[in-house]
């Protein structure tokens, strides 16, 4: 009799804690869930853009020849997303951090997605500059907002895969952009590029309000730090006091000469291989989409292998400056080497693993903002470093239109992205300081 009570008290604790088990796996499966679907939707917010970015690289050697532009003039107008994707930086940063990314971003989205419905009204070098500039002012959320997503919604063991994934969406757009733009322009004219590229941009609007996570994650404050970062929240961090340290200086530079390369492909590699290597915009179309499917592989597996060293062992600091600046010595190399063969299948293929080099840094490089920043700042420590690796994207178009129209050649424009990247490699190294493990949270070195 005394045993019956008991065994039925000893059994009513394991099958409550069953329970809670139980709901402790939905919990986690349903923000497993939640977290893929953030990763999704901001890895979509590089997909559509870069397919419309790559788009006036594909149709920009058709414009000069439509409308009389200079390489020169042409420079500035594929230079034309950088300068107001720089300009808004300061003010995005400081909205992400304050209403959060679903709001900043989703806006952005409308202002790209209408900006770039409307860029075959231009005529004119200055038409196009100006529709350019405003689709480069409504995606400057990117960085900012997915930063912040990233932090909210990833672990910091799994960060550089997350990063590495999102930053893929990019690089798979410029592969799908670059052939899918030739198709369009060679059978419907130029412009259907941009009405497909704008519509796709508003259904993306729909679906990152429609799917985006309402609520923060549990044990996390409103603005997604970590609940032992939340006493740290009520201190603020003024934007301007970052950059009075060297490492905020060197992670600006660095990505400064990664994006010079970056972007020198972006807008000027379909024209490279029409005007230097005098192929038809179909096989234009194709031939550019081989460095960017080789983008994809450098920028997953970069991520991954940065992950796998630090799980490995390996210091921090060591994995990511490693990373990043044996990828761009190597981009170094092969732009050199690129610039002066005279056979256009090893010029291609060079450019192809400068390409999967550059990118094997990519995740690395944007995990930099979210180990280093101050509490409180992350959107404006990445805005920072994005703001100089857009200097130096908005230098490569210009820079390259000059040595074109000066030499009527690519080689100069080569061999100067090379010296970018060897630029950036060195900010990294000796610039940028130590980076702390977790929970060794950063105060900035001077």
């Amino acid at each position: 009799m005394d045993n019956g009570p008991r065994t039925i008290q000893n059994r009513a604790p394991t099958n409550h804690g069953l329970r809670r088990g139980g709901e402790s796996l939905i919990a986690e499966s349903s923000q497993a869930t939640k977290r893929w679907t953030v990763i999704a939707l901001v890895w979509g917010s590089h997909f559509i853009p870069f397919i419309i970015r790559i788009a006036l690289g594909v149709a920009a050697p058709t414009l000069m020849t439509l409308y009389n532009i200079s390489p020169e003039a042409m420079g500035f107008v594929l230079s034309g997303y950088s300068w107001s994707y720089m300009a808004g930086l300061p003010l995005i940063g400081f909205l992400v951090d304050r209403l959060g990314p679903l709001l900043v971003m989703g806006i952005g989205s409308i202002v790209w997605g209408l900006a770039t419905l409307a860029l075959p009204l231009a005529t004119t070098a200055v038409g196009f500059f100006l529709w350019r500039a405003l689709f480069g002012f409504g995606h400057c959320m990117m960085i900012p907002a997915g930063a912040v997503s990233i932090r909210d919604w990833v672990g910091s063991h799994q960060r550089a895969l997350a990063v590495g994934l999102i930053f893929s969406g990019g690089t798979i757009g410029l592969a799908v952009g670059s052939p899918l733009a030739a198709s369009l322009l060679q059978n419907l004219g130029w412009e259907s590029a941009f009405y497909v590229g704008g519509a796709a941009s508003l259904i993306f609007t729909l679906l990152w309000f429609t799917l985006y996570p309402k609520e923060t994650p549990p044990g996390r404050s409103r603005s997604g730090e970590e609940g032992a970062e939340q006493e740290a929240k009520k201190i603020r961090v003024p934007w301007l006091s970052l950059l009075r340290h060297r490492t905020t200086w060197g992670m600006a530079f660095s990505q400064m000469g990664y994006l010079y390369v970056y972007f020198f492909f972006i807008t000027w590699l379909p024209g490279y291989l029409r005007i230097e290597r005098g192929m038809t915009i179909l096989d234009t179309g194709i031939v550019a989409s081989l460095p960017f499917l080789m983008g994809i592989a450098g920028t997953i597996g970069g991520g991954w292998v940065g992950d796998f060293l630090i799980r490995s062992g390996v210091r921090k600091n060591t994995a990511r400056k490693g990373m990043i600046a044996g990828g761009l010595m190597g981009a170094t190399v092969f732009l050199v080497a690129a610039a002066f063969t005279t056979q256009t299948w090893l010029a291609i293929t060079l450019l192809t693993l400068c390409m999967g080099s550059l990118r094997m840094t990519t995740a690395s490089s944007n995990s930099l903002s979210i180990d280093l920043a101050p509490k409180n700042a992350l959107a404006s420590l990445a805005s920072i470093q994005s703001i100089g690796g857009n200097i130096g994207g908005l230098m490569a178009p210009i820079l390259t239109g000059y040595i074109l129209g000066a030499t009527g050649s690519f080689v100069g424009a080569l061999v100067f992205a090379g010296a970018m990247a060897t630029f950036s490699a060195c900010s990294m190294l000796f610039l940028v300081g130590h980076i702390g493990e977790e929970g060794d949270r950063m105060v900035l070195e001077n």
